[in-house]
């Protein structure tokens, strides 16, 4: 894959107002509207959060959690296509998804520590580890793929792949985490 063309890159120092809004807003847009979607899927799930009430506290940090893996994935895949026009990506993407795996096991027990001795039980404890560890392990692929595909249409990455793998990984980790708890304690 050739690196993507400058005149693809948007150089912010020199574009208008105008036009910098014309290349954000639309993804922002995008966003906005996967945000409803991902409150939707949260309402669907407005049984189980009303049994076990302690799971609506979390939904912030399983969403921050995983996007935040994401972020960091993309601003390194950025980079990297950057800096390496000839990247090897399956290769790279192995790379990640193990530090990514390692990462969310890690962080899954920290909080799996946490909410046992905060006395929330074994089972609810399991869920919010769990849907952590999954959800982190599902930003491989938004805080990759995406930029791929923006890099691959020609689509300067740094405009597109923010917004649309942040509200892509809030609906996927909102689905896992509340589908988790479900299946754990519904």
């Amino acid at each position: 894959m050739s690196p993507l063309s400058k005149e693809y890159i948007d150089n912010i120092s020199h574009l208008s107002l105008k036009k910098s809004l014309l290349h954000r807003i639309p993804w922002l847009i995008i966003g906005l509207f996967g945000g409803i979607f991902a409150a939707r899927i949260v309402k669907s799930f407005e049984n189980i959060l009303s049994e076990h009430f302690v799971l609506a506290a979390f939904i912030p940090l399983i969403v921050y959690m995983s996007d935040a893996v994401g972020t960091q994935m993309e601003a390194f895949v950025i980079r990297d296509f950057a800096i390496h026009p000839r990247l090897n990506f399956i290769k790279y993407l192995f790379k990640q998804f193990i530090i990514v795996f390692v990462i969310g096991l890690l962080l899954g027990t920290v909080l799996f520590t946490y909410a046992f001795f905060s006395h929330y039980g074994l089972r609810t404890s399991l869920a919010l580890s769990l849907s952590l560890f999954f959800a982190i392990v599902s930003s491989v692929f938004t805080g990759l793929i995406f930029p791929l595909i923006f890099r691959g249409s020609k689509t300067d990455p740094a405009n597109a792949s923010g917004p649309i793998a942040t509200v892509v990984q809030d609906i996927l980790s909102v689905t896992i985490y509340l589908a988790t708890a479900y299946l754990l304690l519904g």
